[in-house]
């Protein structure tokens, strides 16, 4: 209190709120809203995001060991009140807030929900990277047939019909080889026979990825598990919110551009990501350019802080803080914010 200002101690002095004084609530935010945490100044604001642009997808940016899963925890725990929480758990580190734990590999296999043949060119061509001859022929040999439950005795009995098929063939047969060696994780399911237990209203449910050692195993869970969820909301099998904390984002979809896609389409569903990542370069512009809030904790790489100040717009001054946060620090910019600020999470309650 005593580097405040006069005038703020002398209206504290007389019992008076000087947070009503300067801060006037949103009407907008008065139905469900998260604090963020407090203004690092004199004043100690409470910063208040709302729950609906949180549905419109939150970024969450640092480097390792800068506390993003720390934030991600408590925003699990303070966006469980207002609806269904999934957090798609790379090293199962949220088993400690989690109401519930699917442990994919070990208990659950991880369910590729499947409408058209077809979902799985498009799932396979982000998880393995494929080239488009591979998705090509991938795509030429599902047309053939409705179950891809023997995806791999398709293709093998494939007869190529020109010599570039040949070697396309072989390259795509290599690149399924985990198939063979993973494949009694994987269970396809028909969008009407999907799990809709993932979700529960007031509930945090934890999908336990740290048995799978393999990256593509990985990525096939988390794309599988949000393609999950986009199926139940889409066909209003869960009436509420949901939010879906997205851990190592960026190994998530290698290339960006599926993220992106994700991200614009699910907007509509009442449903929004909370993406972390620790290198937002590597998830591309338009990925960040589709999230409504981004939290900035520290970062070390150059790349990563011109990124991240380019998406926002920094300022001189906000940029030079980018690499000297504290554990507890954060820059935050949203929709109920004039500017990017300096944000103290210690205080999230």
């Amino acid at each position: 209190m005593r580097d405040s200002p006069f005038i703020v101690r002398f209206l504290r002095s007389c019992n008076v709120d000087v947070r009503e004084l300067v801060y006037e609530r949103p009407h907008h935010l008065s139905e469900g809203t998260v604090v963020l945490g407090i203004t690092k100044n004199f004043l100690r604001l409470p910063v208040v995001v709302s729950v609906d642009d949180v549905l419109r997808h939150c970024l969450i940016v640092g480097s390792t060991g800068s506390g993003k899963t720390s934030l991600a925890k408590r925003l699990a725990r303070l966006l469980s009140r207002h609806g269904a929480v999934v957090v798609l758990d790379w090293y199962g580190e949220y088993c400690d807030v989690a109401d519930r734990v699917i442990r994919i590999g070990r208990e659950e296999p991880v369910e590729i929900p499947v409408e058209d043949p077809l979902d799985v060119v498009s799932l396979l061509e982000e998880v393995l990277e494929l080239t488009p001859p591979q998705s090509y022929l991938l795509t030429k040999v599902l047309r053939k047939t409705s179950n891809v439950e023997f995806l791999l005795d398709l293709l093998e009995s494939y007869v190529p019909e020109a010599r570039w098929e040949i070697e396309t063939k072989a390259s795509l047969l290599r690149k399924l080889s985990f198939l063979v060696r993973y494949g009694k994780l994987l269970r396809i399911a028909p969008p009407e026979k999907l799990n809709s237990t993932l979700l529960s209203r007031g509930n945090c449910v934890s999908v336990d990825l740290s048995s799978l050692r393999v990256l593509e195993l990985k990525r096939l869970a988390v794309l599988s598990t949000l393609n999950s969820i986009r199926y139940i909301q889409e066909r209003k099998l869960f009436d509420g919110r949901v939010f879906v904390i997205v851990e190592e984002a960026h190994n998530v979809a290698s290339r960006g551009d599926l993220l992106a896609r994700y991200l614009a389409e699910v907007r509509k569903l009442n449903m929004g990501l909370i993406v972390i990542t620790q290198s937002p370069a590597a998830l591309g512009f338009e990925a960040m350019n589709n999230t409504n809030i981004k939290v900035v904790k520290t970062l070390r790489s150059a790349e990563d802080i011109q990124t991240i100040a380019r998406s926002m717009n920094l300022s001189s001054d906000r940029y030079s803080l980018l690499s000297r946060l504290g554990f507890d620090e954060a820059l935050v910019d949203a929709p109920s914010l004039s500017e990017p600020i300096l944000v103290e999470l210690s205080e999230i309650t």
